[in-house]
């Protein structure tokens, strides 16, 4: 049942995204690709050589060290794009990112993963992601949700503006339920058994990854001559991943608990260091996030 709820959840959660897209948005970032394409860089080649390396030097166990891979081959999602627009960074960028690397993981994923595990998985009876029925599988959960709440926008946009507000906020709540069953929810009823000592094991690697993956958006940002906001929301969507998606791969197509581990601690921290990474670039925000929480905006 729960495995069954994380492919709905992140259904609805990619649905949220596609109505929040308009045509508009690509044309902006078809007139300036170079951001767009730095980002990608990040997130399908340096996250995973962060991941990797990491592995490595932590000297993980094989289980834990494929299951770092495994998150770092996941896009960005709901929660790197909600840090973008709480801190008013390029939410365009945020999406757009969400949305081609999104596109393109059908093919990158099993090739991650698949390398992963070929690195590190030293136990019996695992087998790897077959790359086409794996494709489709994303193309399914991930894709088609998209692009049916981008046909559901063109076609109804007062009511998916009134809609996606509310179903992002839905989105995040069933993210957390979600969440919190696999973290509480007994072995047996497909919790993950998560211990206190394997917590510890495998937080200082998360850690490590995270910030490099933040500092990343700062300092490639920086170097190719990008502004506050464009680093912020490159470093938010290289530092925070679709953990649903790392909880589909690990929990439902690999039958792995042990590998979904890793998804679980850094699900405990990254919105909190992100949106720590972009307040460290953007102070002057606090102020206005204090004055003008965007929370209450469900409410109204």
């Amino acid at each position: 049942m729960i495995d069954f709820l994380i492919g709905l959840i992140l259904a609805l959660i990619m649905f949220s995204i596609g109505l929040s897209l308009k045509t508009d948005n690509f044309r902006q970032l078809a007139s300036h690709p170079r951001v767009l394409l730095l980002g990608l860089g990040l997130q399908l080649l340096l996250l995973p050589a962060i991941a990797f390396s990491v592995a490595f030097l932590f000297k993980l166990p094989p289980a834990f060290a494929a299951g770092v891979v495994i998150l770092s081959a996941c896009p960005g999602g709901l929660s790197s794009n909600f840090i973008s627009f709480l801190l008013k960074a390029n939410t365009t960028l945020a999406v757009s990112l969400t949305i081609c690397n999104t596109s393109l993981s059908m093919l990158t994923i099993p090739v991650i993963v698949n390398l992963g595990l070929a690195t590190f998985w030293t136990g019996e009876g695992l087998r790897q992601l077959p790359l086409l029925p794996t494709a489709g599988q994303i193309f399914l959960i991930v894709l088609v949700p998209v692009i049916s709440g981008m046909i559901f926008r063109a076609r109804r946009t007062a009511r998916a503006e009134y809609l996606q507000p509310r179903l992002r906020w839905l989105s995040l709540f069933l993210l957390g339920t979600l969440f919190a069953l696999k973290l509480l929810a007994p072995a047996d009823a497909g919790g993950s058994n998560l211990l206190i000592s394997e917590t510890l094991t495998i937080l200082p690697a998360s850690l490590a990854v995270n910030a490099c993956a933040l500092l990343s958006g700062f300092l490639f940002g920086r170097l190719f001559g990008f502004g506050r906001n464009d680093q912020i929301t490159l470093g938010v969507e290289a530092g925070i991943q679709n953990t649903s998606l790392a909880f589909l791969i690990t929990s439902a197509l690999l039958e792995n608990e042990q590998m979904l581990k890793p998804a679980l601690v850094y699900a405990m921290f990254t919105f909190f260091t992100g949106l720590a990474y972009g307040l460290w670039l953007k102070p002057g925000m606090w102020n206005a996030l204090r004055k003008e929480w965007r929370l209450l905006k469900f409410f109204e």
